[in-house]
């Protein structure tokens, strides 16, 4: 360990005499410091280095233990060995000091052989705990590392992917991030579950890499059925491809999942509902949705739309109304520009309805184009506390 500094607080002079003499005989190669009062004693801790802080408990202008909780509350001193002392034995105090900051506690008349084994034990915690904070610092160097690693390698599988289909690069990057922001609203998932989700909206196509060129820019279903019967291979072809390789594990099953529908029809497994994965549900109803604007070159509105008459059938109906509200947040549904999103409580009499209101449950309570009265009003209210409103209410302007 580096050179000890010690900060010795006390506004007895002999006490401090003492202890001076203590710790130049045990320690005649550390730093010392002398403060009188806790206010002096702070302002050198914001200055000087300082590894162990000794302080009387009776200490004037900030006594020992308010002292010690102030250095527990900053980041660059949190980590001092701190030790109070005091010319009196209260068990209260003692006990309060211990429980809320103080690494040690020592009575006064300071005892010699007591004093220097509790000072040697502070010392070999300290080494531990640099050692510690160390050996934190390069797992984490190591982390960062790895993690770099991990994302070039998605992302050099990424271009491989894109370069046998080039026409679908932009498309899965709206893929992306329409699926992220979505599962970022509903607040489910953590951080590295919201990267798998992007990485699988990028890798959504990676089975399909086995397809023949004739088959590999069409969609994998259409209409909830497969294009082709090759195209029931391209789920268990993702599997293959990513399974086995531990950062992607994850990404496999959400991709392995993704054209399963809604009412158990789907491939590979027809799975049904909440059978499906969750973030599997999202990708399918964007991915889906970009695909009717790429293959088919519908409008937004009408892809929607499209995915609105199929809700429940093909799709998570939650999601869908998911992916209208970050349609509408990114204004590309026709005539948004017109509209704007109002909380319950903002809501007036004579305001029209842009968009179909709907509850968490998927119960539309007010269809578009319908004028707020009061009544209308005071029922979305109540209704609310029980069963909640999707989103916004989107009215025109």
């Amino acid at each position: 360990m580096e050179t000890l500094n010690f900060l010795v607080i006390d506004d007895d002079k002999p006490t401090i005499a003492n202890i001076r003499a203590i710790l130049t005989k045990a320690f005649p190669n550390a730093g010392l410091l002398i403060a009188f009062n806790g206010k002096e004693a702070w302002e050198l801790l914001q200055k000087q280095q300082v590894d162990i802080v000794i302080a009387d408990y009776d200490i004037p202008e900030i006594n020992g233990l308010e002292l010690c909780k102030k250095v527990r509350a900053s980041q660059k001193l949190k980590n001092i060995y701190y030790i109070l002392t005091t010319g009196y034995v209260d068990n209260e105090i003692k006990i309060k000091s211990l429980e809320t900051c103080v690494d040690d506690f020592v009575n006064k008349p300071i005892e010699y052989e007591e004093f220097i084994a509790r000072l040697r034990a502070g010392v070999r915690i300290l080494r531990l705990q640099k050692k510690v904070i160390e050996e934190n610092k390069i797992l984490n160097e190591i982390a960062k590392a790895l993690e770099k690693q991990i994302q070039d390698t998605k992302q050099l599988a990424i271009r491989f992917l894109t370069t046998r289909m080039p026409s679908v690069g932009e498309l899965l990057k709206r893929v992306a991030t329409g699926a992220t922001w979505i599962a970022k609203l509903t607040g489910n998932f953590n951080e590295e579950e919201l990267q798998d989700i992007e990485f699988a909206s990028y890798l959504v196509y990676v089975g399909k890499l086995s397809l023949p060129d004739a088959l590999i820019e069409k969609p994998v279903l259409t209409d909830g059925s497969p294009t082709n019967e090759l195209m029931c291979q391209v789920p268990v072809k993702s599997k293959e491809l990513l399974d086995g390789i531990g950062t992607l594990e994850n990404v496999a099953k959400i991709i392995f999942h993704i054209w399963e529908n809604f009412d158990g029809s789907g491939i590979p497994h027809k799975l049904q509902s909440w059978q499906i994965p969750a973030q599997s549900r999202i990708i399918r109803v964007v991915l889906d949705f970009e695909e009717l604007r790429f293959y088919s070159k519908m409008t937004a509105d009408d892809a929607l739309e499209k995915l609105k008459q199929n809700s429940r059938r093909f799709y998570d109906p939650k999601v869908v109304l998911f992916l209208e509200q970050f349609l509408l947040e990114y204004r590309e549904l026709a005539g948004s520009i017109n509209e704007k999103p109002l909380q319950l409580q903002e809501l007036k009499e004579g305001l029209v309805v842009a968009r179909d209101i709907y509850t968490y449950s998927g119960l539309k309570l007010v269809p578009a184009g319908m004028v707020l009265n009061p009544k209308i009003i005071q029922s979305l209210i109540s209704h609310n506390t029980t069963d909640p409103i999707w989103g916004y209410v989107w009215v025109k302007i």
